[in-house]
């Protein structure tokens, strides 16, 4: 089944002294098997994750991408320290706060 198609645009504003750049932005194409929109807005209105708008934006759209990238190359070496953890960690996330917590 294919998965949701975005569009993904990062476009540099500033260096880090607040100098404008002017660099062409980066533009990408990726499928997900989740609605990366819909994601981030559950993030954005979770309580316990009270990041802010623009930060709980960039947690929720990296950490898609990321385990996309991750769940197509789950046998790649280069994630095999991470799978347990990172199981772990997407499970908790899920879970959302406990009581008591």
């Amino acid at each position: 089944m294919p998965g949701h198609r975005f569009r993904i645009t990062v476009e540099s504003l500033s260096d880090r002294k607040g100098a404008p750049v002017e660099k062409t932005p980066l533009v990408f194409e990726v499928e997900n098997h989740d609605d990366i929109l819909e994601i981030v807005e559950r993030i954005q209105g979770r309580e316990d994750l009270a990041f802010g708008k623009e930060k709980s934006a960039a947690f929720a759209v990296g950490l898609k991408l990321f385990s996309e990238v991750m769940i197509e190359n789950r046998k790649h070496a280069v994630f095999a320290p991470l799978r347990d953890a990172f199981k772990a960690f997407m499970v908790g996330l899920k879970k959302g706060p406990q009581a008591g917590e």
